[in-house]
């Protein structure tokens, strides 16, 4: 007989199958699963509210934290492409490349990885990646490299920080409702700069290698290099001003722990676009068509939605006990050494999330982590793990064209294209720089467990 924790996990797994799947999109796959929940969880009572209503017991389950940083962020993002700040990035970077193929997969790769520290990858490639179809459009050379660079150098770069990449976010939220301090804005730059660099630095020369037939072509007619970049800015003092509170923000994401300020970073980062919107000042602005509304429409609502859902799906699988269950296993077969625990979640963790998006997996490897602490009574610590998560989930998802968010939004936008990107070109140059970046972040906890991750 069929128990009623095994019709929750069910139910929680025919929700990732249709997520993985893409028979529906994602956000609607998760709001179905989190939908039948509910109805299945007031027919049966199988979920423990606490003397609280069911309803109140499953909004407990969602974090917050993460939706609001991410909602902070994406409205930042907005306001800059509003104004056409990533357009004139994009141009600036095509005309200082001089038509060389590959000095402009390095300035563009940079530029995305350098946003992504402070914008979650998933937005900068929404924003960067049709503008970069659009150069190589002109300058009739095969975009895919470009796009490619874009997305994994997004993904690599985007472990060392805090709020650049959403596995990073939803790790760094839990780990404050632990009290576990040291995973803030400055402490992942510390963790895992040196780290991320020296990845970084790896994934450019595999590029350079693998590519080395496409960077050696010259488009064929370089004196017409686009217009000048400041043509498109279409609001100079918006893109500063935005630019401005944009630095001011993440100079307060790093002062809350220097000064241990009394707020959270996603209250930082609302605020913080909440200035940004009363200082853009629109002169013309209306109730239904205006400047406000053109924000709210750039912005993932989507990708929020997802969240939420997800959120949800994990909390109720949590709820009834299978990942208590899950976190034992681990423990009894890999926990007698601390270094080889950590080392093994980074390259599960990179595995399972190649095969399936890392967001999700995160989501439901974080509980895990905890309850494996737990059950070790003592003995493991919380923190090396985690920090053996973000490695593992932030490289992985460089091995599929479904390992990140970031990936599948690259993959899509490429199809607008004449050479859309293909599952085995993906694999061909996403699977070496997984493993070699899994072989780096591998070396780093062994050598400073204890020391930077403890």
């Amino acid at each position: 007989m069929v128990s009623e924790p095994q019709v929750v996990l069910a139910i929680f797994v025919l929700s990732f199958v249709l997520i993985l799947s893409e028979l529906v999109h994602r956000t609607i796959a998760a709001w179905f699963g989190s939908t039948v929940l509910l109805f299945y969880g007031h027919a049966t009572g199988v979920f423990d509210t606490h003397s609280e209503t069911l309803e109140h017991t499953m909004l407990g389950w969602i974090e917050f934290e993460v939706i609001g940083l991410l909602l902070g962020m994406m409205v930042f993002a907005s306001i800059l492409e509003l104004c056409g700040f990533f357009e004139f990035i994009a141009v600036k970077a095509t005309r200082m490349s001089g038509g060389d193929p590959w000095r402009l997969l390095v300035l563009l790769g940079t530029f995305t990885t350098l946003i992504s520290l402070v914008i979650d990858n998933v937005t900068a490639i929404i924003i960067i990646a049709p503008v970069t179809l659009k150069i190589c459009n002109k300058l009739e050379i095969n975009p895919i490299p470009l796009l490619m660079a874009e997305a994994i150098l997004s993904d690599t770069g985007g472990v060392a920080s805090m709020v650049g990449d959403p596995p990073n976010v939803m790790i760094a939220a839990e780990a404050h409702s632990m009290g576990l301090e040291q995973f803030g804005f400055n402490g992942f730059l510390f963790r895992l700069g040196i780290l991320t660099l020296i990845a970084w630095i790896a994934t450019l020369s595999y590029f350079r290698w693998y590519y080395r037939d496409w960077r050696s072509q010259v488009p064929p007619d370089v004196g017409s290099l686009l217009e000048d970049e400041w043509e498109y800015v279409t609001d100079r003092n918006l893109m500063n001003t935005t630019l401005a509170i944009l630095g001011l923000t993440v100079v307060a994401f790093s002062g809350k722990e220097f000064l241990h300020l009394e707020i959270e970073i996603h209250a930082i980062a609302l605020a913080g676009a909440g200035l940004a919107l009363i200082a853009a000042r629109p002169v013309e602005e209306e109730l239904r068509e205006g400047f406000i509304n053109d924000v709210v429409d750039k912005v993932e609502w989507q990708a929020l939605i997802f969240f939420a859902g997800l959120f949800i799906l994990v909390g109720a699988v949590g709820d009834v006990g299978y990942l208590e269950k899950m976190a034992n296993w681990i423990f009894d077969n890999f926990g007698d050494d601390e270094v080889m625990l950590a080392v093994a979640i980074i390259w599960v963790s990179a595995i399972c999330s190649a095969l399936i998006d890392n967001i999700p997996f995160t989501a439901a490897m974080i509980p895990v982590i905890v309850s494996i602490t737990e059950a070790s009574n003592g003995e493991l610590s919380t923190a090396p793990l985690f920090w053996a998560l973000a490695m593992g989930a932030g490289f992985g998802g460089n091995a599929t064209p479904i390992g990140s968010s970031a990936n599948v939004m690259a993959v899509a936008i490429s199809e607008r294209g004449p050479r859309p990107i293909t599952t085995i070109e993906w694999a061909r140059a996403g699977l070496p720089v997984m493993v070699i970046t899994c072989v780096v972040a591998t070396v780093f906890m062994v050598l400073f467990h204890g020391v930077l991750y403890s």
